[in-house]
């Protein structure tokens, strides 16, 4: 019974559906590099206090290196390389990423899901996330997004389940 409650408690959103992804999305068009404008906090980028780019790489047919560069507080720079897999090859748009090294590559605990929520069809900014809800992030192809733009793309994911409440906007210095 108090299980019961717990669950009729929870927001009706978390009980439903799966967020969706784009229903297509051009691997060698997305590739390139991308200006994290707000992301939920996540252990990848504890250390990341600015200027956060990803960098994707086709390095085959359904693997793409990724990589995150980013400034810490104190000003160094910190890089992490990835590798990510297209696990739905109909419509490219939901891939999973693994940060751990190749010898652990086998564990499925190391890959973690990541879905194309939205793609502007000039592919000039998209938003990225996770079916658990637990990460998301905000990308543009320039350092910066109009707020409209960003606006939209904040009511699309707070429409799919993610607590916008928490996104943290990346400061992106000038170059």
């Amino acid at each position: 019974f108090p299980l019961l409650l717990l669950l009729l408690a929870l927001p009706a959103q978390s009980q439903s559906r799966q967020p969706t992804a784009v229903e297509h999305a051009d691997v060698d068009r997305y590739m390139g590099q991308w200006y994290e404008i707000a992301r939920l906090p996540n252990q990848l980028e504890r250390h990341c206090a600015r200027d956060v780019v990803s960098i994707y790489e086709r390095r085959s047919e359904s693997a793409i290196r990724v990589t995150y560069v980013c400034s810490q507080a104190d000003g160094e720079e910190e890089s992490t390389r990835g590798v990510a897999r297209i696990r739905d090859a109909g419509s490219n748009a939901k891939l999973e990423l693994r940060f751990a090294p190749l010898a652990l590559a086998w564990w499925p605990f190391v890959w973690d899901d990541w879905w194309i929520l939205e793609l502007a069809p000039e592919y000039t900014h998209m938003m990225v996330g996770d079916p658990s809800r637990q990460t998301l992030w905000i990308f543009s192809r320039t350092r910066a997004m109009d707020d409209a733009t960003y606006q939209a793309l904040v009511a699309h994911a707070a429409a799919q389940g993610y607590d916008t409440q928490r996104l943290v906007k990346t400061p992106q210095s000038t170059p």
